[in-house]
């Protein structure tokens, strides 16, 4: 029922509601978000500081700034989505995507601002205790802004379910948090009242400086990963190779590099193409295989071109013996792109592409690399050396 009603609000707002893969789309998404929960705060922040007044409750006057610091994330959000909007420039050649993931870097810092003032405050109502006063209607009211910010928080999860936002979902977090501290401010008003327990007030607010203290710093830290470069999705990756090996000629891929701009992504990858196409049609292939990962992705995709050489009997006899050292050699993962290079009749070049555990260091690439030339020379007789290229942490 929720959702039906959500849909029917968002959709009067949003115009083409359902093209959530459109970047002009999303950009509303976060709007419509920004700008509802700016209304609805705003009242709400002024319902609860002049309840907080009238009953001189720290922990009342708390949960208003707790939403004050909730407006000024909301318009973060809209400056932000305005921002998103911006073309490219030639200073920002990849465009401003990439402010949507500011935006929860400054709601931390908001947040860690805000609970430094509710703490003090909170501290001094613990330790030095005034009467708080209490009247019949305070819960009940407290009870109305709860639930009015639980249904502003399960519309903007909806958009931001929709569009797949962190920015917007950040802010949905934010609404039911402070649903959950209003309902402990209530709880702890009527204890209070109920066994002349003022102190109470200010423990809760302690409390809810806590909380925020914590929330600061989950959302700085879920904020920096995409800022300084996350690692792409299994799903997006997975996408990206059904994509590429849809297009005729194309073996497999490997090698994919995901460069996520917030409304765009930069993509590339190799392409493993039989040789036998040769040069003229590999890169007629190659060229479909970056134009299909455009139209599904955005933005702009390179697809280098591998040939597939086709293997000898004595070549594949060869990768049956690596195949058995690269399963039991430790911290390797797979392979790929296996190649023998003749140096003379007798002496051969093994190279291959070699994909390790993450929890290997890239300061022990080096080191792993001899150790399995090492071990392929004890296995394999009359091997001149090997090259083994260690794919990096950043391509799959």
């Amino acid at each position: 029922m929720l959702n039906w009603l959500n849909q029917k609000i968002a959709s009067g707002f949003i115009r083409d509601f359902n093209d959530t893969d459109n970047k002009r789309v999303r950009i509303r998404y976060g709007l419509v978000s920004g700008w509802f929960s700016i209304a609805v705060i705003f009242l709400l922040f002024v319902v609860k500081i002049v309840l907080g007044l009238m009953a001189h409750s720290v922990s009342i006057i708390a949960t208003a700034f707790h939403l004050l610091s909730h407006l000024a994330n909301s318009i973060i959000l809209v400056v932000t989505f305005y921002v998103t909007a911006r073309p490219a420039t030639e200073k920002s050649p990849f465009g401003h995507g990439r402010m949507e993931h500011i935006a929860p870097l400054i709601m931390a810092i908001f947040l860690f601002v805000s609970a430094i003032y509710i703490g003090e405050t909170s501290v001094h109502q613990a330790v030095e205790p005034h009467e708080v006063h209490y009247f019949r209607a305070l819960p009940w009211i407290l009870l109305g802004t709860m639930i009015v910010k639980l249904l502003l928080a399960q519309f903007v999860r909806f958009l931001a379910d929709r569009v797949r936002s962190e920015a917007i979902h950040a802010n949905a977090v934010h609404h039911v948090i402070e649903a959950v501290m209003t309902f402990g401010v209530i709880l702890g008003l009527i204890i209070g009242h109920s066994y002349h327990f003022p102190a109470i007030d200010g423990y809760i607010g302690i409390v809810v400086s806590a909380w925020l203290l914590y929330l600061g710093y989950t959302h700085a830290k879920h904020s920096i990963v995409p800022i300084l470069g996350r690692a792409p999705s299994n799903e997006t990756l997975r996408k990206i190779r059904e994509t590429a090996r849809g297009v005729e000629g194309v073996y497999d891929v490997h090698e994919t590099i995901v460069h996520d701009y917030g409304s765009m992504y930069i993509i590339s990858l190799h392409a493993e193409i039989p040789e036998r196409y040769g040069p003229a049609k590999m890169h007629e292939i190659a060229e479909v295989c970056e134009g299909r990962l455009r139209k599904t992705f955005g933005g702009e995709s390179v697809c280098h071109t591998d040939p597939l050489v086709e293997k000898t009997p004595e070549t594949e006899a060869l990768e049956k013996k690596f195949a058995r050292i690269a399963s039991d050699f430790p911290g390797l993962k797979s392979y790929h792109r296996f190649r023998v290079i003749s140096e003379s009749p007798k002496r051969t070049i093994i190279a291959a592409d070699i994909n390790l555990d993450d929890r290997v260091p890239e300061s022990d690439y080096a080191d792993v690399a001899k150790n399995l030339e090492r071990k392929v020379m004890e296995k394999i007789p009359n091997v001149a050396y090997c090259a083994f290229y260690i794919t990096p942490k950043f391509a799959y």
